[in-house]
């Protein structure tokens, strides 16, 4: 949750830093890039430099195809159609790589359906307080600050709850791969 946060404080802070919108979002998912993988370690049950290192390159390659594909989803549509179909068919792609790079033994299905529920909640749930923040939508509040604050609180906001999405649907991929090696039969 801290490294989303993180992540959307590029976004937030940045101001006229970025001169696109394209070259915005690279900033955001080079903080996630960089520090997703470090931060879910802790859950990951990995230990030792080798699989730690593998776990970061891993995730490292699978958010990236993540955001590559959202990324051209968002583009392409620029609408809730776009984020939706990009968010299953990136998360997909994503569930995928860790499966397959980590040996991981779970159902691609199964934990797909779990990362994106809860990546989706997350999503939408901090969408639905950045624009509360800003005192629209039917939970709009406000706020006696300035302008620029609320802007910066609303950003955030929505960082945190995509990052409380999505950290518990990577928490639950990251539980459902432990479970996995702890069946009785691999136990002998």
């Amino acid at each position: 949750m801290l490294v989303a946060l993180a992540s959307f404080a590029v976004w937030a802070f940045s101001g006229r830093l970025f001169d696109s919108e394209k070259a915005m979002y690279a900033g955001c998912a080079a903080v996630l890039l960089g520090f997703g993988g470090a931060a879910l370690l802790p859950g990951s049950g990995l230990s030792g430099f080798k699989k730690v290192a593998n776990w970061c390159l891993s995730f490292a390659v699978a958010f990236t195809i993540y955001a590559i594909v959202w990324s051209v989803a968002w583009f392409t549509f620029q609408d809730t159609f776009g984020e939706i179909l990009g968010s299953a068919v990136g998360i997909f792609c994503l569930v995928i790589v860790l499966k397959y790079w980590m040996k991981f033994d779970f159902s691609i299905g199964s934990v797909t359906a779990v990362v994106f529920l809860c990546h989706s909640l997350g999503y939408y749930g901090g969408e639905l307080a950045y624009d509360s923040i800003q005192g629209r939508g039917p939970l709009g509040m406000e706020l006696r600050t300035g302008k620029q604050q609320i802007a910066m609180l609303a950003k955030l906001a929505w960082g945190l709850g995509y990052g409380l999405g999505f950290g518990a649907g990577m928490s639950c991929l990251l539980q459902m791969s432990r479970q996995s090696f702890d069946r009785p039969s691999r136990q002998i």
